[in-house]
């Protein structure tokens, strides 16, 4: 016998009716500033990922739709396995990969120039409760990273990346170059620009 179910009150929409939607990441920032305020949230926006299989050119233009830096490299079983940024992209990575190989450059796929996940720096995000953002931007310069991924532990009590930190965000939100002393060749900047060209 089909179950029956009964219908819901229905009510017109106001004309200045509001919507939900994650909080936004503050504009300006300053290095006195908590970190965890200038977080990347993955629980409040979705993380961008690519496969390892993809050539570099699908990952080039994942990143220009998705107006990031850096794509998360994830298996078939959705696990992360590294990551690859603007600087695997346009540094010399790619170029030595083909040469080595012996391949044209445009057969260069994502995981023959991503950063392995035993390779990507991460914090505990019970680290980060009385961190500011001073402290975040140094510890990524004694590193010589860009990147730093959130760890938290989930109710089954396994870890998983709550979310990101990225020098060029942080840079942009206070105002002023941050990436000193960890870019070798070219500024974020300069990448960035070379991407959208």
């Amino acid at each position: 016998m089909a179950k029956s179910y009964s219908s819901i009150s229905t009510f017109p929409l106001t004309a200045d009716i509001p919507f939900s939607h994650p909080p936004a990441l503050p504009e300006i920032a300053h290095l006195d500033d908590a970190a965890e305020s200038v977080m990347t949230d993955f629980k409040h926006c979705r993380a961008l990922t690519i496969t390892p299989g993809a050539p570099l050119n699908e990952a080039a233009i994942e990143m220009k739709a998705g107006n990031v830096h850096m794509l998360l490299v994830t298996d078939k079983e959705n696990r992360i396995i590294g990551m690859i940024t603007t600087e695997d992209l346009l540094g010399e990575k790619p170029l030595t990969m083909a040469m080595t190989r012996k391949i044209k450059r445009t057969e260069v796929l994502v995981r023959m120039v991503m950063v392995k996940r035993q390779d990507i720096v991460g914090f505990e995000i019970n680290d980060l409760r009385h961190a500011k953002v001073g402290n975040i931007v140094e510890t990524l310069h004694e590193l010589k990273q860009h990147y730093a991924l959130v760890m938290e532990t989930n109710e089954n009590n396994e870890q998983e990346i709550r979310g990101i930190f990225s020098l060029w965000d942080l840079s942009r939100r206070v105002g002023k170059d941050l990436t000193y002393d960890v870019s070798e060749a070219h500024s974020l900047a300069e990448l960035q620009h070379n991407l959208e060209s």
